[in-house]
């Protein structure tokens, strides 16, 4: 979900105070090495940034406040772990920008829509398109692992499908409460008004992260950095 209208000063500090400390942390223990190490891995990695950028150009404006759009993070979280999804999540969000200039200039001159580049909704955004879904899907693999029922299809739809699908609710329940706090009341009463969207996202948001979860894992196991066959196929 992004937004359409700059934030108030509150919700723009906010929602810095809560990024920055993850940004930085994700930073910090992100596996570096490894990703270095394999050119394979590399190209997934800038790929997918590509990628997501332009999967959230489809997004669906609602009141012109804002945008909603398939997030795609957990899959990226089972893949690359938590702290890298941190990192492509905020990378796809510039990029995103840099997409929509020339869609911009496609009805306004050149000059303007590169005037019109803007990140200060880059705070909010990434608090609720990255850092819940994200959370949310570590909290689940941190489950899932802890789960005495062994078999992959707890992998693939526990995680990939299901998980997927309660982040969407996440999403809006994180949205309501933040423009609560920050007394963003146009956007909190778009939200009130319309939560039922997230509510519609769940299934197609919850398959199509369940269907790249499972033919990552099953075509591509060794990309997959939380997946273990030592744990889901010891019986």
């Amino acid at each position: 979900m992004n937004l359409l209208l700059p934030p108030n000063p509150l919700l723009f500090w906010l929602s810095v105070c809560i990024s920055l400390p993850i940004l930085l942390l994700a930073i910090r223990y992100a596996p570096w090495r490894h990703l270095l190490a394999s050119q394979t891995r590399q190209h997934a990695f800038f790929g997918s940034v590509l990628a997501l950028a332009l999967l959230w150009l489809l997004q669906v404006s609602v009141q012109d406040t804002l945008a909603i759009h398939p997030l795609l993070m957990t899959v990226i979280a089972m893949v690359f772990g938590w702290s890298f999804a941190t990192l492509m999540g905020a990378a796809a969000l510039v990029v995103l920008e840099i997409y929509q200039i020339p869609l911009r200039a496609l009805s306004l001159d050149w000059d303007v829509s590169i005037a019109q580049f803007d990140l200060s909704t880059l705070p909010v955004d990434f608090c609720l398109s990255v850092v819940v879904p994200v959370g949310w899907a570590w909290c689940v693999l941190w489950l899932v692992d802890r789960w005495k029922f062994k078999n992959p299809f707890t992998y693939f739809w526990g995680v990939g499908f299901f998980g997927a699908m309660l982040s969407c609710i996440w999403l809006g329940l994180a949205a309501l409460l933040l423009f609560s706090v920050s007394d963003s009341y146009l956007q909190l009463a778009t939200v009130q008004e319309n939560f039922i969207l997230f509510v519609l996202m769940t299934f197609p948001e919850g398959f199509v992260n369940g269907l790249i979860a499972t033919v990552m894992t099953v075509l591509y196991p060794d990309m997959v950095k939380t997946y273990r066959d030592d744990w889901y196929l010891k019986d």
